[in-house]
């Protein structure tokens, strides 16, 4: 009876000692997963602050060059630099009102010498008769 019983206790030892190495392995596992995600949470954070930082700055210099394009302020440098730029609306603007693709087909197409012959070359050369 004693070889019985300690064939049990040796399964018994050996059923526990599997539980508490997967049970181990399971939490092993189950921290690492907490970890990855605080990481990757950390980085998403991480991320976030970066893209309003950049979205900041670009909100700072699009309203820099909103004031520096102000029609005011350019006027008043044309005048102190002495450049004698005129407004846009100043310069005559003409609408082209045509079909535009038809104006560059003819363009393209038209011969460079203009004021050429066009001379007519056979495609077979004529047969010399006896």
């Amino acid at each position: 009876m004693k070889t019985d019983s300690a064939a049990f206790v040796n399964q018994l030892l050996a059923c526990l000692l599997v539980t508490i190495c997967v049970g181990g392995s399971i939490g092993l596992g189950t921290v690492w997963m907490r970890h990855q995600i605080s990481v990757t949470a950390k980085a998403n954070r991480d991320l976030t602050a970066a893209i309003a930082r950049v979205e900041r700055l670009i909100d700072e210099k699009k309203t820099i060059l909103e004031t520096e394009q102000a029609p005011d302020k350019l006027r008043g440098l044309n005048l102190a630099l002495r450049l004698g730029l005129v407004p846009m609306n100043q310069i005559p603007v003409e609408h082209v009102t045509e079909n535009v693709v038809e104006r560059m087909a003819r363009r393209s197409n038209r011969s460079p010498f203009p004021d050429a012959v066009a001379v007519q070359v056979p495609l077979v050369a004529p047969v010399a008769r006896r």
